[in-house]
């Protein structure tokens, strides 16, 4: 028992070494790659070895056949339960592995989904699936704002997960539907490329799949289908009641319409506007460069200005018309064209209202921050603005530079930090942090992180940290029992003992470099590995006890089992990730981790 503990401890001291390695240094990931290649050649050929061998010479194929299937299928079920309780955050590779079997049942999902839609009811599932591997993914908070009266409607929408409203305008934006999961909407605005004339409001924080019209519009020229229900549906009486009623035309606009845009769809394959959208680009280009209050169109080379500008909305809006009030999402930036607007401070009420005229921006600090808003923006008179949509400004951003450094800039005034704190209820550090991670984020390409969403992945996995923990173990499991099993028939080879410490330490290395992104405390980690080590060390002297007096053959069974677990491991785990990180270094590395064993097995006899 004593000499099994020790065998443990000593194959799986390599995991707080691991860690310790991931908190001191930060590898590239080719080197992680290399590591863990190497470790799973080493632990591949000391498997075939020790235990594949041992069990071939002595006969028990049978036990090896069934051990190793056994061992298998009973690693995958219960990897399976512990990475849906956030297990799967472990390491990169079970992460990748996760997402992708949940993708893959997603995507089954959304081509059934897409027939829910009258016009792909009758469609070939191959279009669908065409369909179904176009969607993008959009994450919604309660209350935010999909999309707004009068905006492009450059999107069809698939509820995935949540619940939407859509509001009327023409009724004082009273609620006229309710749509759960797997409902479609917005799809009279898609298919007439018309402003949308509804709301659509997330009702709980809701996942939906979107289909941009420019990727529909690709597939209509190769797709007869696709075309001829298309057509088939503008002529319903259902449409033309739409255009009428919400788009405000008459009929005689609306065949008018109808007949152009048949003749153009037969002849480019896209979808001629029935209405088009207000943008006002030559009235915009005047105050472009002139907005003080949030210059970050003052730089920005003409085209990219141009490119500003015609992703704006031009909106007339009544004397008393509400912009946003506090704890609204900030999906849009509004720019004043004509008119002026109040401010109001409703948890600041000795505060005096603000007015703001033409020229200058409305609710620009929440909508560079991401933040809630936390005012009243009225409209004190009839007044004509631009809007500005979050996603198109995000999606400029990552193509100018100019831009991005125009925002670095405005990040970098006092009034931001001032803002954090006093409006959003920052601490100082906390603002100071932000701001960081928002220049950081920028500079390695990505998008700015809302402040309302600065909590990591981990927080949507509460059970987490102990489904990471019992993952880990159950890795080490087979190979505890296995040398606890082995000891009592004979001395544990070197080859073994090897092969097992060589392959944990690249995996407490990439795992705890995981955990470290993902905001794990230094302590927690450094305890999780040492518990698994002591663990492990724990179970082998079990081993000893429990095969004491068991038949070769059933230390062979247990030894197969062990094999085919650790054999799936590699396969599932291990290896993608190496070659995730590392590409083509993996075949050398797996090769040289594989001889490194061969080596210590041959100078061990």
């Amino acid at each position: 028992m004593v000499t099994a503990f020790l065998y443990g401890i000593i194959s799986a001291c390599s995991m707080p070494l691991g860690s310790i390695t991931a908190l001191l240094w930060t590898p590239v990931s080719r080197m992680i790659a290399f590591l863990t290649a190497f470790g799973g050649g080493a632990l591949l050929a000391a498997l075939v070895i020790d235990l594949v061998g041992n069990a071939t010479q002595k006969g028990h194929i049978l036990e090896l056949v069934i051990g190793s299937i056994i061992g298998s299928l009973f690693f995958t079920f219960v990897n399976q339960l512990v990475n849906n309780s956030g297990g799967f955050l472990r390491k990169p590779s079970t992460t990748l592995s996760h997402l992708t079997q949940k993708e893959s049942r997603r995507f089954q999902q959304r081509v059934t989904n897409l027939k829910r839609s009258n016009l792909l009811q009758k469609s070939p599932k191959s279009l669908r699936q065409k369909l179904a591997k176009l969607l993008l993914v959009a994450h919604y908070p309660k209350g935010t704002n999909i999309y707004r009266q009068g905006d492009p409607s450059e999107s069809l929408y698939i509820i995935r997960k949540g619940q939407v409203q859509l509001l009327d305008p023409q009724s004082d934006f009273q609620s006229f539907k309710k749509l759960q999961e797997n409902d479609i909407f917005g799809q009279f605005a898609f298919l007439t490329a018309s402003p949308h004339q509804s709301v659509a409001q997330a009702t709980e924080d809701t996942e939906i799949d979107i289909l941009p019209r420019p990727d529909f519009e690709q597939l209509l020229p190769t797709s007869p289908y696709l075309c001829q229900e298309t057509e088939l549906f503008w002529q319903t009486q259902e449409l033309s009641n739409y255009l009428q009623q919400r788009q405000k035309l008459d009929e005689t606009q609306v065949n008018h319409w109808l007949k152009a845009a048949t003749e153009k769809l037969h002849r480019e394959g896209v979808i001629l506007p029935a209405v088009k959208i207000e943008r006002h680009i030559q009235e915009f280009w005047p105050i472009a460069r002139q907005i003080t209050r949030f210059p970050i169109f003052r730089y920005l080379f003409h085209y990219e200005l141009l490119e500003i500008a015609q992703r704006l909305t031009h909106h007339h809006r009544k004397d008393g018309h509400v912009f946003f009030q506090p704890e609204e999402a900030s999906d849009r930036l509004f720019i004043i064209h004509q008119g002026e607007v109040e401010i109001v401070y409703p948890h600041h009420l000795q505060k005096p209202p603000i007015v703001l005229k033409a020229g200058d921006p409305i609710g620009e600090l929440s909508f560079v921050t991401g933040a809630k808003h936390s005012v009243s923006a009225i409209a004190l008179t009839d007044v004509q603005v631009w809007a500005l949509r979050k996603r198109d400004f995000e999606e400029m951003l990552q193509q100018s530079n100019n831009l991005e450094e125009s925002v670095k800039n405005f990040l970098a005034e006092p009034k931001i930090e001032n803002y954090l704190l006093k409006q959003q209820n920052f601490t100082s550090s906390q603002a100071g942090q932000w701001i960081e991670k928002a220049c950081q984020s920028m500079n390695a390409g990505h998008l700015i992180p809302s402040t309302s969403t600065m909590s990591n992945t981990v927080a949507q996995h509460k059970d987490a940290p102990m489904a990471i923990w019992l993952g880990l173990l159950m890795d080490g499991i087979p190979e505890a029992l296995t040398i606890g099993a082995h000891i009592i028939t004979a001395p544990l080879s070197p080859s073994l003992l090897a092969g097992l410490f060589i392959a944990n330490y690249p995996e407490a290395l990439s795992s705890s470099q995981g955990m470290k992104e993902q905001g794990f405390p230094v302590k927690k980690i450094l305890i999780m590995w040492g518990s698994i080590m002591l663990i492990t060390g724990i179970l082998a002297a079990v081993g000893t006890i429990l095969f004491a007096n068991v038949p070769e053959n059933w230390v062979s069974l247990v030894g197969a089992m062990a094999a085919g677990a650790m054999l799936t491991v590699i396969s599932e785990t291990m290896l993608p990730e190496a070659y995730a990180k590392g590409g083509s270094i993996v075949g050398m590395s797996t090769v040289l981790g594989f001889l490194s064993i061969i080596v210590i097995n041959s100078w061990g006899h």
